[in-house]
């Protein structure tokens, strides 16, 4: 008889123990398939440290800045690299063919190398005009430029207290205009024109009522860089990086149709 309960007593513990491998081997296969699908969620080559889920969210966001960074760089190298495909000569053709169909044979323009890498950029005059031995000159202008096949308006100069004139720094080339305490100087870049705008705020330190303009840099309209009151020491430091051209005066042509 006892030979016959421990018989039965047996059958029954291994009976359980059978039991609670199949609930470990089902406990086990729900683990690795959560695990699959969160590793599924992650980038390739991101470990996610045992536990710590929030660490995981925070990789993937990081993730989510580097790849947006890389995408809006290479946009940018892109669009550098398309516009120097574009050669000068395919540029004027298309400025002269703007002023032939949309500008007045009554007007004048001029063509001056302040665009990307100092590609051609049109001007059309617009107001201060004048005359010397030199030829035709504004103070203010419409800004025209040549890009992804079009001729488009990129903006309008009218602040210009003296004649328009060219000016470069660091190999670039700028328009150039301003007054006794101004100074803009305007450029295409990557195909976004940049205004930098520099005001001489003399000893506005010592005395306030001095203080009128804060220096700014625009970039198609909007600002992108404070640089504050500028007192005359860091006025003439600003502006002094700039060099003017041999021949600064830009000169204006009367347009022909």
């Amino acid at each position: 008889m006892r030979k016959t309960e421990r018989n039965f007593t047996n059958k029954v513990l291994e009976s359980k123990r059978r039991d609670v491998q199949a609930v470990k081997s089902k406990i086990k296969s729900s683990v690795m398939a959560i695990a699959f699908l969160f590793a599924a969620t992650i980038p390739i080559g991101l470990s996610v440290p045992a536990g710590n889920v929030q660490a995981a969210a925070a990789q993937q966001k990081q993730v989510k800045k580097v790849n947006q960074k890389v995408k809006t760089n290479t946009s940018k190298a892109i669009q550098t690299i398309e516009s120097r495909k574009v050669t000068s000569s395919t540029m004027i053709k298309a400025y002269k063919k703007y002023l032939r169909k949309n500008v007045s044979n009554k007007k004048y323009y001029a063509i001056v190398n302040i665009g990307d890498n100092n590609a051609p950029v049109l001007l059309r005059g617009t107001q201060g005009a004048g005359n010397d031995k030199t030829g035709r000159h504004y103070t203010g202008c419409q800004i025209y430029y040549y890009k992804n096949g079009k001729v488009v308006k990129m903006d309008t100069f009218k602040e210009g207290g003296r004649w328009l004139l060219l000016s470069k720094k660091d190999g670039q080339n700028y328009l150039t205009n301003g007054g006794s305490d101004f100074s803009i100087r305007i450029c295409v870049k990557n195909g976004n024109l940049y205004r930098y705008q520099y005001y001489n705020n003399h000893n506005w330190k010592k005395n306030p009522e001095n203080k009128w303009a804060t220096s700014i840099v625009k970039m198609n309209g909007r600002i992108i860089k404070n640089m504050g009151y500028l007192d005359g020491t860091m006025y003439r430091k600003h502006t002094g990086y700039y060099t003017y051209l041999k021949n600064p005066e830009i000169s204006f042509t009367k347009n022909v149709k």
